[in-house]
């Protein structure tokens, strides 16, 4: 029988620091030339549990581990350094330069450490991302830091003398020419601070949505401080990094995703936007792969994220699409009139609808839905989002006289101008609108016009107690209403991601966040979050599911005596509609 052959077990060497600061080891030739390390070892405090990897003075790499621990007598540190493979299998000089990166450095930076070229760091900067299959420098930073994979120092450390085991003092060996300083930026007493997570966010500053915008971002904001007032997620403080744009061009979505990008942001939240330009800035933002997460209905975007799963799969969309709006109208009329509380002249609607948003599909699907329900829609007016001609459209429902006017906008000033015209057209058909009155005090600014509109989202708080803790926050921390619908969604979406986060642990890597995203169901402000809907968008009920635990109620309001009241669906509201006093045709309600 042959000898059996065993691997070598890996060099270790183990020094101890005594309370009265007395260095023990069996080590000393080791130590003697690797002296930093037992300058470490005695700045350590109590309760201190430190792992790095240290470049030796043999050139052999280490992983060095460090506890300090308190007793009677005083702290007691040991130290232990074992011999070993360097991790995700980088280079010395890839090692270096993640280390760079992770303590914050810049590609120039980083180049006069290491000592080679900008060009040089970049590519090694790219090599490090592919053996760690980090999508940013951001992200190999934390899991740097996370798995305490930090190198120190880039080169042989000076230090100062040690005793043996018995106490004697040992010599110092000659100096060694060519040594560069020691990086020990990043490594403070204890574990290793952690990078923060980085939440980029897009909102409208100016224009018709900068109250909507205002209120998502003091959502947010709330939550943000919700979550590091507990400790951040996961020990890492959340960094709320929010960009104003002035414009709604095209230009303006993408330098401000380019801008978040390029400071490796974790996850993006965007506001709504206008529906001309959004679909460039999320296929702009899929290129980065970090999760996005919406509340805008354009059915586009859910189609477009339905086409293409492998490079739009990290667009979430928080709510159903506005074609729920339509088959919404229906149904509130159905119930409306078979409970008695409306009673119509006639059974004629009208549909005005973004053009953006509805074409000839949703047209037909109208026509047919409202025909199964015994109404006739008698026409449909596509306007654009701004600058509508309303006395024109107000014209064409006059030749109509139809019982209901469904009109789709999301522009409150557009929707204050349809309010005047109708208004003072003598029309008295029931006005149903989407949304819009949502925004903080819109009631205020409706003069009055508003009085009687009914009113639907697919989305928004529902008075329940986590709603109501929420709207008192929101009270207390800026003096103000919050509405019914951004500022609570803004707030639900943080907390979404910080449950993907703490669930996966990692930020940084998307694939798992995304997947934890569209695996967990989310109770919030604003009802419960499911991305089951075509294109990973949330659900809705009853549009979607007969399970309310897994979708947003499409709420149905009435603003009577200047308040806005639930009035569908039948279980959750408390008011009954109220009828105008002459219907299309000269008919009570």
């Amino acid at each position: 029988m042959g000898k059996r052959l065993e691997a070598e077990p890996a060099f270790r060497a183990r020094l101890t620091v005594e309370a009265g600061r007395r260095v023990l080891t069996g080590a000393g030739e080791f130590f003697a030339s690797n002296r930093a390390l037992v300058g470490h070892a005695k700045r350590a405090a109590g309760g201190t549990t430190l792992r790095y990897y240290w470049r030796g003075a043999d050139r052999d790499l280490y992983r060095v581990t460090i506890e300090s621990h308190d007793t009677e007598r005083g702290p007691v540190t040991g130290l232990e350094a074992q011999r070993c493979a360097a991790p995700w299998g980088l280079t010395q000089r890839e090692h270096e330069v993640l280390t760079c990166v992770a303590v914050g450095m810049t590609n120039p930076e980083t180049a006069a450490r290491v000592g080679c070229g900008t060009r040089t760091v970049a590519t090694h900067v790219e090599n490090v991302l592919a053996k760690l299959e980090a999508p940013t420098r951001a992200a190999a930073a934390a899991l740097a830091v996370a798995e305490q994979a930090l190198l120190a120092p880039f080169a042989e450390p000076g230090g100062e003398p040690l005793a043996a085991s018995g106490g004697q003092p040992l010599a110092e060996p000659d100096g060694q020419a060519g040594r560069r300083r020691a990086v020990w930026k990043g490594f403070s007493r204890g574990e290793a601070r952690r990078r923060p997570i980085r939440l980029g966010a897009i909102y409208p500053l100016e224009g018709s949505r900068r109250f909507d915008a205002q209120a998502m971002r003091r959502g947010a904001a709330i939550a943000v401080d919700e979550l590091n007032a507990r400790g951040g997620v996961a020990g890492r403080r959340v960094d709320h990094l929010a960009i104003e744009i002035s414009g709604d061009t095209d230009d303006d979505l993408l330098r401000a995703v380019d801008y978040l990008r390029s400071h490796d942001v974790d996850a993006i939240t965007l506001g709504n936007v206008s529906p001309r330009y959004h679909l460039g800035a999320i296929t702009r933002a899929a290129e980065y792969r970090a999760p996005l997460l919406h509340s805008m209905v354009a059915p586009s975007i859910a189609e477009l994220v339905h086409d293409n799963p492998g490079v739009l799969g990290q667009t979430f969309q928080v709510c159903a699409t506005e074609t729920a709006y339509l088959s919404g109208f229906i149904r509130t009329l159905d119930l409306l009139t078979q409970s008695g509380q409306w009673r119509p002249g006639n059974r004629r609607v009208v549909a005005v609808v973004r053009e953006d948003g509805f074409g000839a599909e949703q047209a037909q699907g109208l026509d047919a839905l409202a025909a199964a329900h015994g109404w006739r829609l008698a026409a449909m007016v596509p306007v654009p989002d701004t600058g509508v001609a309303w006395p024109a459209v107000v014209a064409a429902l006059r030749a109509e006289d139809p019982a209901a006017v469904l009109v789709c906008t999301y522009i409150e000033d557009e929707l204050r101008a349809f309010l005047r015209e109708l208004r003072g057209s003598g029309l008295r058909s029931q006005v149903y609108t989407v949304w819009t009155p949502t925004i903080p005090r819109f009631g205020e600014r409706m003069e009055g016009l508003a009085e009687g509109l009914l009113w639907s989202t697919v989305i928004g708080t529902y008075g329940d107690p986590l709603s109501a803790r929420f709207i008192e926050r929101y009270r207390r921390a800026y003096g103000d209403e919050p509405g019914s619908g951004s500022a609570a969604i803004h707030y639900d979406m943080i907390h979404m991601l910080a449950g993907a986060w703490a669930t996966v642990g990692r930020p940084w890597d998307f694939g798992a966040v995304v997947r934890s995203l569209r695996e967990s169901v989310h109770r919030g402000a604003a009802g419960p979050y499911y991305f089951g809907g075509r294109g990973q968008r949330a659900l809705a009920y009853p549009d979607d599911t007969s399970d309310a635990s897994l979708a947003h109620a499409h709420l149905v309001y009435q603003v009577q005596d200047g308040r806005s009241r639930v009035i569908a669906p039948v279980e959750l509201s408390h008011h009954r509609f109220r009828p105008l006093r002459v219907q299309p045709g000269g008919h009570a309600g």
